[in-house]
């Protein structure tokens, strides 16, 4: 396709750069941007022109603003022919693609809380990595809990596969885990014997009994290894990362609207799928290696024995 440069668009519309370069910021001229370059093709501005809704310019003609090219995103009811709205989602498709694979994201996945898609997605590769795996979460109950990947991981331990499992969760009792339970079940469990008796505090012991019963398996072993540390701190992300991928999910204290008291406000959100390459990739990795090493003096970051000797389990 035959591209213009915005000096051509504005001669075509009559009307100045910085006006192009406005109604492209908008998202009202169908354009892709490569760098700080706007590329606007000859077909894109010819079914602009061509549409009712688009201003009918000539360059005696300088278009009013409420007939300005019509919106990236056309509402429904609009008057915009087939052809232009097909133009308009080609824009965007590749739009997306261009971003995503400038940024090294190679997939977007549906939130987990109701995509068994997205659980396979994650659970194959868990099966499949090998060498370094890094798991960063609140709890982990799907990892840790007897639940989606925990016999993936009983797998890795029992036939004493070549990986490395680094674990990074939130310390139980700590201040984040108080908040949480808040915010997740109710202002009720401020109270310490409520909180201790509350389902964030016991997902953690079923937990720390499953991570001690993987790491004695893994003892026995030659090949396969699982550390976990605890940290008092926002965890930022729910994240798994190998060798060859990294998913990641924005954290939050968020719930639908329609949440009753007591609903998850975990898994509601897309999650990423990185390729090993990918800059984001890089900071996710530094963001754990930062935690985990415990170098913050306002993160407390505990090992294992000394959770389970707070909480009272057996390693």
């Amino acid at each position: 396709m035959a591209s213009l440069k915005v000096r051509d668009v504005a001669a075509r519309l009559n009307v100045s750069e910085k006006t192009v370069y406005k109604w492209l910021t908008q998202g009202l001229i169908p354009a892709t941007k490569l760098g700080r370059t706007w590329v606007v093709t000859e077909e894109s501005l010819e079914a602009v022109l061509a549409t009712p809704a688009s201003p009918n310019v000539t360059p005696a003609v300088t278009p009013a603003r409420s007939q300005m090219p019509y919106p990236a995103h056309p509402q429904e009811g609009s008057n915009l022919s087939a052809e232009a709205r097909e133009l308009d989602t080609l824009n965007r498709i590749n739009a997306l693609a261009e971003g995503a694979i400038k940024t090294g994201i190679n997939a977007v996945l549906l939130p987990r809380s109701g995509s068994d898609e997205t659980k396979r997605a994650i659970g194959q590769a868990l099966e499949e990595a090998r060498g370094e795996v890094l798991l960063q979460g609140i709890g982990l109950r799907e990892f840790f809990g007897d639940m989606h990947y925990t016999p993936v991981l009983r797998r890795m331990m029992n036939e004493d596969r070549n990986v490395s499992v680094r674990a990074l969760l939130v310390h139980p009792l700590s201040d984040f885990a108080r908040a949480r339970a808040i915010a997740e079940i109710g202002a009720r469990f401020v109270d310490e014997s409520s909180f201790r008796a509350g389902p964030l505090f016991g997902d953690s012991w079923r937990s720390l009994n499953m991570i001690s019963s993987l790491r004695r398996t893994a003892l026995e072993g030659v090949n396969a290894s699982l550390d976990v540390r605890f940290a008092d701190h926002w965890p930022s992300v729910y994240l798994l990362m190998t060798e060859e991928c990294c998913f990641v999910e924005t954290y939050h204290f968020g719930r639908p609207d329609s949440g009753p008291d007591g609903s998850s406000i975990d898994g509601l959100v897309p999650i990423l799928k990185l390729s090993a390459d990918a800059p984001y990739h890089r900071i996710l990795r530094s963001h754990f290696e930062y935690v985990w090493g415990g170098a913050n003096p306002y993160i407390s970051v505990q090992t294992l024995e000394q959770v389970a000797e707070t909480v009272r389990v057996s390693i």
